[in-house]
């Protein structure tokens, strides 16, 4: 059941203390002890497969097709699109970082010399652009799936979700990879303590990383691997 809770019968707990990364996400847990819930905020469905089909009271309402669309894919897409933006935002640190150091034993060249550094930020650089090509692709297929959706042309199908969404993840993934493997890796050990950029940037793409959203990956590639061979996959959980 979803439901929406009124204001007075919850309380805001302040325990969004000592987490590595998203340190302002304001991500704050809630109490609620002996409440109610009216009949009339709550709704019989599960978030996860919300009935989408043909419409729904917010695309009618809004007159925009995106209301219609199914949240596991659209939820995967928010995702990716912080990843994305956080892995730019490393590269653009660790290129200030390079062209900014000086050789320990040439003091007159820096790391943006180097051909390794150099190698290192366009290998990194390339995988962002595809990442963001990725991201931005599918944003544009879901948009479509959404829009035949509401036309009556083709429903938004949980295989469709399916798809989108691990597409969403498979960029968020990317960007992750590249963020840690290469550019918090070669930046230096004295980027990593507090106050640098390129540790928040770590430790917000690693807090993407222990969220419950990319250990939807292999339930994800599950249920697209049986779609395409005609067995059934909504059965198979997304949350582990």
């Amino acid at each position: 059941m979803l439901f929406v809770a009124p204001r007075s019968v919850w309380t805001l707990l302040d325990d969004w203390h000592g987490v590595l990364g998203l340190r302002g996400s304001g991500s704050n847990s809630i109490r609620m002890e002996q409440a109610r819930i009216p009949e009339y905020l709550t709704r019989e469905a599960s978030l996860l497969d919300l009935p989408v089909e043909g419409g729904t009271p917010g695309s009618k309402l809004h007159g925009n097709a995106l209301y219609a669309g199914r949240a596991p894919s659209f939820y995967h897409g928010e995702l990716a699109a912080i990843m994305v933006g956080t892995a730019y935002a490393a590269a653009d640190e660790y290129a200030r970082i390079i062209a900014g150091r000086p050789l320990t034993l040439e003091p007159d060249r820096t790391r943006a010399e180097l051909h390794d550094y150099q190698r290192h930020l366009g290998e990194a650089l390339g995988a962002i652009h595809t990442a963001e090509a990725a991201l931005q692709r599918n944003a544009e297929d879901y948009t479509e799936t959404c829009r035949r959706n509401v036309s009556g042309e083709a429903p938004f199908t949980i295989a469709d979700d399916n798809r989108l969404a691990l597409v969403f993840l498979t960029a968020g993934r990317m960007a992750w990879d590249v963020t840690q493997s290469i550019l918090f890796r070669t930046a230096g050990s004295r980027h990593a303590r507090d106050g640098e950029r390129m540790q928040r940037y770590f430790r917000d793409a690693a807090t993407y990383w222990t969220h419950i959203g990319p250990s939807m990956a292999e339930p994800l590639a599950r249920r697209v691997g049986c779609d395409r061979l005609g067995l059934p996959s909504h059965d198979i959980p997304l949350i582990p």
